[in-house]
């Protein structure tokens, strides 16, 4: 176990204060029964079957680190870097190839700092998102990440035609991997319909994205030069609503709790533009798109 992270840390260019808390991590862990049978036991449920309980697992593991004073987000993530060589296998048994799922892994890194930047710990807070990749379920394909879903049935519902004989849809996820550039988006588009082909034998790939990035808003405040309202262009937002609670200003902010507006950051535009938002008494919010890709 050891090994792997030595090797994940090196392979993946985890800063050298990350690889130390880790490690640190790790030597509490081999010294706490509990939480090494917890690890144990995971690694050779996923040897038996990728789809295992993985929610259940993160809560027995959170209970067992509390007790031992383990960092929850430091264990969780070397959890899944310890199922590492068995999801290589199963990419391998599946025909898929190793640069895909070495892909797939780069979310771990970007959690990582999410984690470091929000929280101060390096680790994962959202450690129950990466059950998508270890089930080869959700994958990377370019600058964005990807997975199967059945047709939103909220579509139609906003007056929307659904294109016909379409019963599923590509659903986007946005990694905090850098700028959103729209031709790299247009790339990571064509690289999915080519990867989901058999899901859509017509002409037409379907694509959808439930996130704040689609807010409508965005267009009244958000600067012309946005990556963001660039990214909105391509989507029909067919829903939208507000959310008073902010739970995705985390994202923007770097923090967590965003309650008092005047002190939240200005360092970067898009920051300085939302903190205004919320200073005139406005809400964030979220958006529901949709798009077809023509082949």
């Amino acid at each position: 176990m050891e090994k792997i992270i030595v090797s994940f840390c090196e392979e993946y260019q985890f800063p050298a204060e990350a690889r130390r808390a880790l490690s640190a991590a790790y030597a509490s862990i081999q010294c706490t029964p509990s939480v090494l049978e917890i690890f144990s036991r995971t690694g050779a449920a996923y040897q038996e079957n990728r789809r295992l309980d993985y929610e259940g697992t993160l809560k027995e593991l959170s209970a067992a680190c509390g007790a031992a004073g383990i960092p929850e987000e430091t264990a969780s993530m070397l959890l899944y870097m310890s199922l590492v060589p068995q999801m290589y296998r199963y990419y391998e048994q599946e025909g898929l190839p190793r640069e895909l799922c070495r892909a797939c892994l780069e979310d771990l890194k970007w959690k990582l700092f999410e984690c470091r930047r929000v929280r101060g710990r390096w680790g994962s807070f959202v450690s129950s998102w990466f059950s998508g990749f270890f089930k080869l379920e959700r994958f990377t394909l370019g600058r964005l990440q990807f997975e199967l879903r059945p047709f939103p049935e909220d579509y139609e519902e906003a007056g929307r035609a659904r294109p016909a004989g379409m019963q599923q849809v590509i659903n986007i996820h946005i990694p905090s991997s850098g700028p959103l550039l729209r031709e790299d988006c247009r790339r990571s588009y064509r690289l999915a319909a080519e990867f989901f082909r058999s899901a859509f034998p017509g002409e037409e790939t379907a694509f959808v994205c439930f996130s704040w990035l689609l807010f409508p808003a965005h267009r009244q405040f958000l600067p012309s030069h946005s990556h963001i309202l660039e990214f909105m262009e391509d989507f029909d937002i067919y829903r939208s609503h507000t959310d008073p609670q902010g739970r995705d200003l985390w994202r923007i902010f770097g923090m967590e709790d965003c309650s008092d507006t005047v002190r939240l950051p200005e360092e970067t535009s898009l920051q300085r533009a939302y903190k205004q938002w919320l200073l005139n008494g406005r809400e964030p919010g979220t958006g529901a798109g949709l798009f077809v890709l023509h082949s």
